[in-house]
């Protein structure tokens, strides 16, 4: 008693969920194939005597039964891929309008961040500016003093 628990204690979530699901997915379907073929088997001895069906019947049974699955998936395979084709010719309808309105908000966006960018190196432009003034200022006051003196 007390292994089994510990050993519940160290399982994952989903490992007691696989515990507790692996009879109905697992076991119980290939029970059930089992038994489903060993009937028809039984079935086709059994019958042997009186209906006997020829060689050509059965592997013709069989070919129409490994064919049934394979014709399934194409069956699928063809759904998703009409599926998509009408998706997206609905969707050719939709991508204009709605690639307009993108590309509207990108370039009110990046108006916005160009504006932004500009304000925000405004203080130091305009300080850079005045500096620049004043250096000239300066420039011309002793370049014209100098050149009074000589």
């Amino acid at each position: 008693m007390e292994k089994e628990e510990s050993n519940n204690y160290f399982e994952t979530p989903a490992a007691q969920q696989h515990k507790k699901q692996r009879f109905w997915q697992i076991i119980f379907p290939v029970a059930l194939f089992s038994a489903l073929l060993l009937t028809g088997l039984v079935f086709l001895i059994v019958r042997n005597g009186r209906f006997s069906p020829g060689i050509t019947e059965v592997s013709g049974v069989a070919t129409v039964l490994i064919v049934l699955p394979v014709l399934l998936i194409a069956l699928i395979k063809l759904i998703i891929l009409v599926a998509l084709i009408y998706g997206l010719t609905k969707l050719k309808s939709f991508i204009p309008g709605a690639s307009l309105k993108i590309l509207q908000t990108l370039e009110k966006a990046r108006w916005h961040i160009h504006k932004g960018a500009d304000m925000s190196v405004q203080p130091i432009l305009s300080l850079n500016q005045n500096s620049e003034k004043a250096k000239q200022l300066l420039r011309s006051l002793n370049k014209r003093l100098f050149e009074k003196r000589n």
